[in-house]
């Protein structure tokens, strides 16, 4: 196995999905203070009993191996960094289904220079413009983020530019999403003409209405092929606060509108994502409760010349959604998913969560589009299924942790009418070790 790097410690991630132990390890003393140096292996046993994509006859399982080092060097008010990362697999056969979140060998994952000035006028503003290969996180990481759990992560070659004050960000981002074909792990050039980007404004200065507005824009461009060619402008806002004796309630709402065109059909989507909860905090664990509801528009009527599905773009899933992997059965399209989350704190370095999800299509007669399955009259229902999830996480000091899952999927009619399996019902685990350095 091939040993990876990464150098800056990466954007952190939600409060729900950020390991116990994020952060990395602390720079070794012997360094001087402008190199930093950081190492992570992270191994995952996956097995899955049970696939529903056409094509999948049984179960699966994976062995996810997955090295990054790092290294930031730091002049004054300039920096340079870099981010290394070697993903592969072991246990798959040949019925198993792989593609690049799986694996890709090493590549370069991160390579980018930065500056930033501080305290600029009256008003000590800080400006901060990087550019090269580089991953970040966008707000609630629901549309743009850093894919934290999958075994590879998807980097964009482009520059990003931040303006701030004390409570306030704005950022700006040009950007070529970095694709690579799969099984040779080569640049996918039938992408170089592909362009992301868009504007992202924060505000946090009341902590009981804090809130995010965003355009974000995606062109596949000439090079992709007419029929699947993509141009969407995603407009979006979020509203996300905390009140009451310590902070015990919170609340947050994120919508999204999708228009454009996807090959020679108009595009009209739409996504939200809204959620209450409640923390106890003088109860012991300090259980958090969360009620959610996630909706993402399908395709109404595949045969109408309109396209009505909302694209998640690059955004994040195993946070609110589920495990993904060679799971990875529920995302932020064709969606109607009401949930319930429980967080509990056993002990400082341990975490625990269950989460009950109901899932539905938000059209009968487009796909279940995760698992490919579709029935164009829609006589097969909405109601795909329900999914069970549970999540132990632990840490032993600065630089091991053990994550842990197990995820339970009980098939509903739409399932049970297409393709269901023998037992009625799909049961995913996973078991990782992660050393950081």
């Amino acid at each position: 196995m091939v040993l990876a790097a990464t150098l800056l410690p990466a954007p952190s991630a939600s409060a729900q999905e950020r390991s116990p132990a994020e952060g990395g390890a602390k720079t070794a003393p012997a360094l001087p203070s402008w190199i930093e140096l950081h190492a992570e292996e992270r191994i995952r046993y996956e097995t899955l009993d049970a696939r529903y994509r056409p094509t999948e006859v049984g179960g699966d399982q994976q062995l996810d191996f997955r090295t990054r080092f790092q290294i930031r060097l730091t002049a004054r008010n300039f920096w340079l960094y870099s981010e290394t990362q070697d993903s592969r697999i072991a246990l798959d056969d040949s019925a198993s289904t792989v593609n690049t979140n799986h694996e890709l060998g090493t590549k370069e994952l991160q390579l980018y220079g930065g500056v930033n000035w501080k305290d600029l006028g009256r008003r000590k503003l800080s400006f901060q413009v990087e550019g090269g290969r580089l991953t970040r996180d966008w707000g609630a990481r629901r549309l743009f983020a850093r894919n934290i759990y999958r075994n590879t992560t998807s980097p964009f070659d482009g520059v990003l530019a931040r303006v701030g004050g004390k409570a306030w960000s704005l950022q700006a981002l040009v950007s070529r999403p970095v694709y690579y074909t799969y099984p040779d792990m080569e640049r996918d050039h039938r992408f170089d003409s592909e362009l992301f980007g868009g504007l992202y404004f924060t505000t946090t200065a009341r902590r009981p209405v804090s809130g995010d507005a965003y355009m974000m824009v995606l062109s596949d461009g000439s090079s992709v092929p007419l029929a699947m060619r993509r141009r969407f402008d995603t407009p979006g806002f979020r509203v996300f606060g905390q009140f009451g004796p310590d902070r015990r309630v919170e609340y947050e709402v994120e919508t999204a509108a999708q228009f454009g065109t996807l090959g020679p059909l108009t595009h009209r989507a739409w996504f939200n994502h809204s959620q209450v909860g409640y923390t106890w905090p003088a109860v012991r664990f300090r259980p958090r409760l969360l009620a959610m509801w996630d909706y993402a528009s399908g395709d109404r009527d595949p045969t109408d010349g309109k396209s009505g599905a909302f694209d998640a773009l690059f955004g994040d899933r195993r946070a609110e959604l589920g495990p993904i992997g060679i799971y990875g059965i529920v995302s932020r399209t064709n969606l109607n998913s009401p949930a319930v989350h429980l967080f509990v704190r056993p002990a400082a370095v341990a975490d625990f969560s269950v989460q009950l999800r109901g899932v539905w299509l938000a059209e009968a007669r487009d796909r279940w589009r995760p698992a490919n399955l579709f029935d164009p009259t829609g006589r097969s229902g909405t109601h795909a299924g329900t999914q069970t999830d549970f999540r132990l996480r632990y840490r032993v000091g600065r630089h091991f942790e053990f994550d842990g899952g197990l995820t339970l999927f009980n098939e509903g009619a739409f399932v049970r009418a297409l393709k269901p399996s023998p037992n009625g019902r799909a049961t995913f685990v996973y078991l990782a070790t992660e050393f950081k350095f």
